[in-house]
Parts: structure tokens; sequence; C-alpha cells
């Protein structure tokens, strides 16, 4: 049986209570991804190198007319850092690592599914209800009130999005993902590819591997799924064909 029982509510602009159990209205979620975005980009910098930086840009362009309501204002940026990893904030600041384009070969293929992969997880709201379990109640209210602390928060949001969503999360971030690369008119078989590079580069660095599928669940996996998917979608393409 589902049910839900409430305690106490407090009224307050921009909240939602109720049983589905969320804490931030569409407004606040945007905010609170920009401004944590602002602390993480200030801690890796952002990139200058306009080749570069258009190359995201377009190619993020692209999945934003594919990707599925709910809508957000999506902002894909890139980060003047070797890290290779990418991540999504809640409300649609989306940021990919210069050492990703460079493990990807600066593969447009590759970038878009990477991009599209973190569009899902903004568009099915999988980075925000994260926040809103690991921070709890006080600390979002903290935050929409603008509290002397919200700056904390923030710093703390931009943590979280570092770490791993879960199985479930992850394997629909990589099937949307392909879905939304297919639609912009990119490879989705792409996945697969990625995927076996990310396996190649844990394999030749364990210690030093900071990406976004590196724990949860094993990339062999991902890379199983990913295949199971394709099939299931009928795609051949350059880097898969069933």
């Amino acid at each position: 049986m589902l049910f839900c029982m409430v305690v106490f509510i407090v009224f307050v602009p921009g909240v939602t209570t109720g049983c589905k159990g969320r804490l931030i209205s569409k407004g606040e979620e945007i905010k609170l991804g920009q401004d944590a975005g602002d602390d993480f980009e200030r801690k890796y910098g952002r990139e200058t190198d306009p080749r570069l930086t258009t190359l995201v840009s377009t190619i993020g362009a692209d999945i934003e007319r594919a990707a599925e309501p709910p809508d957000y204002p999506y902002d894909y940026r890139m980060l003047a850092d070797d890290t290779t990893n990418a991540v999504a904030f809640p409300g649609g600041r989306i940021y990919i690592f210069r050492g990703m384009i460079g493990a990807l070969n600066s593969n447009r293929d590759k970038i878009a599914w990477v991009l599209a992969h973190e569009t899902t997880h903004v568009a099915r709201q999988h980075a925000v209800r994260r926040i809103e379990r690991q921070l709890g109640y006080e600390a979002i209210i903290a935050l929409i009130l603008g509290r002397k602390d919200s700056a904390r928060i923030a710093s703390a949001v931009a943590g979280l999005v570092l770490l791993d969503y879960g199985r479930d999360n992850e394997y629909e971030a990589d099937r949307m993902g392909m879905l939304h690369a297919h639609n912009a008119g990119y490879d989705p078989t792409v996945a697969v590819a990625v995927l076996q590079t990310f396996q190649e580069i844990q394999a030749r660095e364990p210690n030093d591997f900071e990406i976004m599928f590196a724990t949860h669940p094993g990339n062999q996996d991902r890379i199983n799924h990913a295949k199971g998917y394709i099939g299931q979608m009928g795609w051949r393409g350059a880097y898969y064909a069933p």
C-alpha cells in the first residue's frame, strides 16, 4: 500500500511538499544548480580554447533540442581540467572536462552521448532528488531563504554531483542518452565504444580514474546493457552492429 504521512506543514514560497516528497520547486532547482555550478566552476576553471568550447556548445545545442521534458535551461560548459569526467547539476547546468574531450579524441558522436547521458540526469531529476535526500529539509529551506550558510550548501551540492547515482539511474541515463543522441542525429551505438574506452582507461589507470561510471555498476555491465538496448531498438551503427 502506498501512502504519505504528513507530520507537519510549513508554508514557504517556492517549496513543494506532499506525497511526491519534493522539497524544491523547479525555479529553486534551477537556482540551486546555477549557484552550485558557479562554485564548481571556480574550482576547476572554464576552458578558453574557442575551438573546444564551440564544439561542446554546438553538440550540446543539438542534444538540448532532442531532450525530453521536463524542460530546463540547459547550459553545456567545458572545464579546463584534465580529469576524465562529466557532471550534471540540477536545473540544467552540465559540465564536461577537458580530459574527457581528450579521452574521446574530440569525436562528435562520443561527446554527444556523454552530454546526452548527463542531460538525462537532469531531465529525469536524478540530480535534484539525490540532493534532496543528501542535504535534507533544513538545508534546503536555508538555501531557498537565502540564509548566510547558503554558500556552504552550494559548495556541498558541488561535491555531491561527483558521487555515483546508483545502478538504476545510470542505466536509465545510458539508454536515454542513446535515444537523445539518436534523435539529435548522432550514432547511438557509440555508447558501446565510449564505455569500452572507459574500461580501458580504468584498467590502465585505476588509481587516478575519476569518471562518471567508475563504480556503479561495472563498465562491462554497462556495455552489455547498452548492447541489449541497441538490439531492442534495432539500431546498427559504425560502433556496434548487433
